[in-house]
């Protein structure tokens, strides 16, 4: 079962948190507001997200083998990926293109939430932009998208 916590290893790192497209639904928008009328995104599979919190470490003292360690900034990044079709999202006329793959201008950024099906809880990604990808594997013919992409805050509501 996925964790909506952060969950860390034994030694304390942060490690990915992936959620399932059976246990979640993902919505995209151009705005925080839109989110509400966003219909779910079909055929996704799985979305990846971290929080880097910009750890350092630094000698304590002359002669000392401990290290002092501090934060900086905070660094959010993703991946996500799905069967590709060409169903609308996130305003756009299929999801590629609202991910800005075919975009030679400024890319809008998205808002993506992840609503968990079974608590109603959602977790929103906020203004998120990145590198999209279309995989079609041959000759069976399927074709994925792929998103990797930061994004600037995270909330858990």
């Amino acid at each position: 079962s996925t964790s909506w916590d952060s969950p860390t290893e034994p030694r304390g790192e942060r490690i990915m948190v992936k959620y399932l497209g059976k246990d979640y639904e993902m919505r995209l928008a151009t705005s925080e507001a839109g989110l509400d009328s966003a219909p779910a995104l079909s055929r996704w599979e799985s979305i990846n997200t971290k929080t880097g919190q910009g750890r350092k470490k630094s000698p304590d003292g002359l002669g000392s083998r401990l290290q002092e360690v501090s934060v900086g900034l905070l660094d959010y990044s993703g991946s996500a990926s799905g069967w590709y079709d060409e169903t609308a999202a996130g305003g756009s006329a299929d999801v590629l293109t609202a991910f800005g793959m075919f975009e030679q201008s400024d890319v809008t950024p998205l808002y993506l939430q992840l609503k968990n099906k079974k608590t109603g809880s959602l977790i929103t990604l906020k203004k998120c932009t990145g590198d999209a990808a279309l995989k079609v594997d041959s000759p069976e013919g399927f074709a994925m998208w792929s998103w990797d992409f930061d994004f600037e805050d995270i909330s858990k509501t």
